[in-house]
């Protein structure tokens, strides 16, 4: 069975005002989630069209991307500006590490005197790679100097050398395509950078380029052939290596380009081995990167829309790189993500499998609940708001607008928290008076800041347990908690659990796990890779987030266990000796999700004296009680209270080293076993405000008569033409009670924990549903009779 409220720690109560019971999320529009973005604004779907899609800057080439050395991963690059557009620049701002470097160096090869490395007037023997309009994927891909590859037009491969003309290699001949013109400063800043030689060399290759982009936009049917890169000459200094990969990252007018660092086997050193040289490479509209592979399969560029990461930059095909992008500089499309009954991550998957591009593309604050009508932010790069829009018919169950660019990827924990409307129906056990005197303690007195059942996983053991073991350096014990079963699973699965915990069979259960069960199969391939008793080994191949998540839970544990014997001890309308507050002036818990927090916020941390408890120096709002780690204050109390409190001793051990010791964990000291990825002095730890007033709560009693009857009207269903229910804009009559809500909350705290303080009822899933069970055999008896 899934944890309960007292397994947890969850024992107190904020006020002892009688509870009540109601049924929680009977409809999804029961749970209604609205995020605040990190500027404190609450986020809303109302608006389905897209703007007006037209581009905030005149054509220019596809931005530029680049790689840090020795990574051939691109970077994108903002969409080039109007006054970049308008004019040439005669200079290029560098970082002051890239303008430190970018002296006028001249760079020479390192090869041996007699390399070919003497200018040329033909296009290969500068290195520079031709490929036809209609060439397959691997002349698309880039043909390498010295290739067998032809060309129909054998004028289509050179292009007179700017070396020999007797022309400044910084200046643009007049017949040139305006694109290369724009680019006169780029030029120059890069001859500075790298010498006349290399200038020339990208002079030459920056000239076929806009060329042949001038020739496809005009439908010319002599347009010259796209270039696929150059190769530039050799450069030993690391830091100008550097300067050069930087160079192409800056934007403004050049092409969308790419650096990379290769193997010329036609460059030796004086030992006779090939020398690494840089490859700039073109990535013009229409063509496909090569690395959307890479990052779907989650490189540098992808990492992940439920963390907040950057995203796949392999967005190509969910973009509009063949056409003008109407965000200007702003590469990123935000929008509103409107869901009922789904996950976060489903949604995004669906959106990327329609619009065949990688999920990492998007980006969240955070996930938010299943059971629920929820709405969020989500960032996409390079998507179109068109697009986006034009998907709208064919999601169910979801629904994306509200359309607007930014500059700004959204990443994990950037927001304020969350706005929530809660229904509770079919109130018993309280009158319409008893209801408003509970809402109205609520809002006076707020609730204990606890970890919700969420926190601890919907599994059969709960996932603390899981951490003690670890802890405690019980591997084996935590394998088999881990995998022990878990209620609703597919048959399948559960074979395979029973499998491996009564078969000791790792190969047969690995054959039948099911992929999406992250952990168990990572444990399954360690044993089948290391042994079948290497349980640390199998342990360390789970994804470091998944593994640091059992610990973190033992601290959250600890936490509620710990807050519940100070409430119940002291209560929570006052500040006692030996309480901590934080000086800080920090106001949010959002770290405190994770257990770890800046070391200044750890610092501010005070023990408040016996002078301030009785002056009222501090409220208990104030109050903080930390999450177990190396830098923590643990609050060490007197052994009494009341009036002889003053002269009684101090506690020679914390509240945290008591519960903490019923486990056979020694918090201060660290762990039972010697591995630091399992251990509490491997985190820093965090503090945590034990009593928590939500903002802005409102409620109202509702009167009704059909148990099924909709209470509130979401988002989702306003945008799709429904209509508030008729019972709530006229006088509501009826036999049943109900009670909405509506609050906000900080990202970490758990909207449950204020039912539970409320109503004085438990919150597990399973409760809930019994009652709902219950309630609905009730009304179809009476129904009946």
């Amino acid at each position: 069975m899934s944890s309960s409220e007292d397994s947890v720690g969850i024992r107190a109560w904020a006020n002892t005002l009688p509870g009540f019971t109601g049924i929680l999320k009977q409809r999804y529009s029961d749970f209604m989630v609205n995020e605040i973005d990190a500027s404190g604004q609450v986020v809303h779907l109302n608006n389905k069209l897209a703007p007006q899609d037209k581009p905030q800057s005149p054509w220019q080439p596809a931005p530029n991307t680049t790689a840090v050395e020795d990574n051939s991963t691109p970077t994108p690059q903002a969409a080039p500006t109007t006054s970049q557009a308008s004019a040439p620049s005669n200079t290029t701002e560098l970082d002051p590490e890239t303008a430190a470097a970018a002296a006028p160096v001249v760079c020479q090869p390192t090869s041996k005197p007699d390399s070919a490395s003497a200018p040329s007037s033909n296009l290969r023997s500068n290195n520079i790679s031709v490929t036809e309009p209609t060439a397959d994927r691997t002349q698309a891909n880039g043909i390498q100097a010295g290739s067998p590859h032809k060309s129909a037009d054998p004028t289509a491969n050179s292009i007179a050398n700017p070396a020999t003309d007797g022309s400044k290699t910084s200046s643009v001949q007049a017949d040139t395509p305006q694109g290369l013109a724009a680019c006169e400063g780029q030029l120059e800043t890069f001859g500075r950078l790298c010498g006349p030689s290399h200038q020339q060399k990208l002079q030459a290759f920056l000239k076929l380029t806009f060329e042949h982009q001038e020739g496809v936009t005009k439908a010319d049917a002599s347009v010259p052939k796209r270039p696929s890169h150059i190769l530039l000459d050799p450069i030993t200094d690391k830091a100008q290596r550097t300067a050069v990969h930087t160079f192409f990252k800056q934007g403004g007018p050049l092409p969308r380009l790419a650096t990379t660092t290769v193997t010329n086997t036609g460059v030796s050193d004086y030992g006779g081995k090939p020398m690494s040289v840089i490859k700039v490479s073109y990535e013009g509209r229409g063509q496909k990167r090569k690395r959307d592979d890479v990052a779907g399969r989650g490189g540098r560029e992808s990492r992940g829309a439920g963390r907040g990461g950057n995203g796949a930059r392999g967005s190509e095909r969910g973009g509009q790189w063949g056409r003008e992008w109407p965000g200007g500089s702003k590469k990123y499309c935000r929008f509103a993500l409107g869901k009922s009954n789904m996950d976060t991550q489903q949604c995004l998957g669906l959106l990327s499998s329609l619009m065949h591009c990688k999920p990492g593309v998007f980006a969240t604050a955070g996930t938010k609940d299943k059971r629920a009508v929820t709405v969020q932010h989500v960032t996409a790069f390079k998507v179109t708001a068109e697009r986006l829009a034009a998907l709208n018919p064919k999601l169910y169950n979801f629904q994306v607008g509200n359309f607007e660019y930014t500059d700004q990827e959204l990443h994990l924990g950037q927001l304020k928290g969350n706005q929530f409307q809660v229904t509770l129906r079919e109130v018993q056990g309280a009158s319409r008076q008893q209801l408003e005197a509970a809402a109205a303690a609520l809002k006076q007195g707020g609730f204990i800041n606890y970890y919700g059942l969420q926190r601890f996983g919907s599994g059969s053991v709960p996932t603390h347990r899981v951490g003690v073991a670890l802890l405690q350096g019980q591997y084996e014990k935590a394998v088999r908690l881990i995998m022990q079963p878990r209620d609703g699973e597919r048959e399948e699965t559960a074979q395979a659990r029973r499998l491996y915990l009564e078969q000791g069979d790792v190969k047969g259960a690995l054959s039948q796990i099911q992929r999406h069960l992250t952990a168990e199969r990572a444990i399954l391939e360690g044993l089948s890779q290391h042994g079948k008793d290497s349980f640390q080994a199998a342990l360390m191949r789970i994804p470091h987030g998944l593994r640091t998540m059992y610990v973190h839970a033992y601290q959250s544990y600890l936490w509620n266990a710990a807050t519940s014997e100070r409430c119940l001890k002291y209560g929570t309308d006052r500040v006692v000796e030996g309480d901590l507050v934080l000086q800080s002036g920090e106001t949010s818990d959002a770290g405190a999700a994770s257990g770890e927090r800046s070391s200044a916020r750890l610092a501010a941390v005070h023990a408040v004296t016996e002078e301030e408890a009785r002056s009222k120096a501090y409220s208990i709002e104030d109050v903080v009680m930390p999450l177990p780690g190396s830098q923590v204050q643990y609050p060490v109390y007197r052994t009494s209270d009341g009036d002889e409190a003053s002269t009684s001793p101090r506690d020679t051990e914390s509240i945290y080293d008591r519960l903490a010791a019923t486990d056979n964990i020694d918090i201060k000291s660290g762990n039972t076993n010697s591995n630091q990825a399992f251990s509490i002095q491997a985190l820093t730890g965090d503090y945590r405000r034990i009593v928590h007033k939500p903002q802005g709560l409102q409620w109202k009693v509702l009167e009704y008569a059909d148990p099924d009857q909709p209470l509130a009207l979401s988002e989702l269903e306003q945008m799709a033409g429904g209509k508030e229910p008729a019972f709530l804009r006229e006088a509501g009559k009826g036999s049943l009670l109900a009670l909405q809500l509506s609050f906000q909350l900080p990202p970490s705290c758990y909207a449950t924990m204020l039912i539970r303080e409320l109503t004085k009822m438990a919150t597990g899933t399973a409760f809930h549903k019994s009652l709902t069970q219950v309630t609905t055999t009730h009304h179809h008896n009476h129904h009946h009779n």
